[in-house]
């Protein structure tokens, strides 16, 4: 079986965070996107090593070329998308 990839905007901190945490935890790929890069690293350095993985992007979902960007890039690494969780705002 295919490891489920899940995608989150806004997984700097709050409740985007923990969605990201908790499906790493349960052995999906996660991409995760932040805003502010020092912010999004930090918040995925603890992260245990297994062997799905996290891929973080740099983004601003407000803006529609940062947006494909981080699609295209999931697509060209995993193949897939199942879960899209469009957290971002405040």
């Amino acid at each position: 079986m295919e490891t489920k990839v899940v995608v989150i905007t806004g997984a700097s901190s709050g409740i985007g965070l923990a969605c990201a945490k908790k499906f790493f935890r349960e052995g999906y790929h996660v991409v995760v996107t932040g805003r502010d890069e020092k912010r999004l690293h930090d918040a995925i350095a603890n992260l245990p090593k297994q062997g799905n993985q996290v891929l973080p992007f740099v983004a601003d979902v407000s803006i529609e070329a940062d947006c494909k960007r981080v699609m295209e890039e999931t697509l060209n690494k995993f193949g897939r998308i199942d879960i899209l969780i469009n957290n971002a705002g405040i």
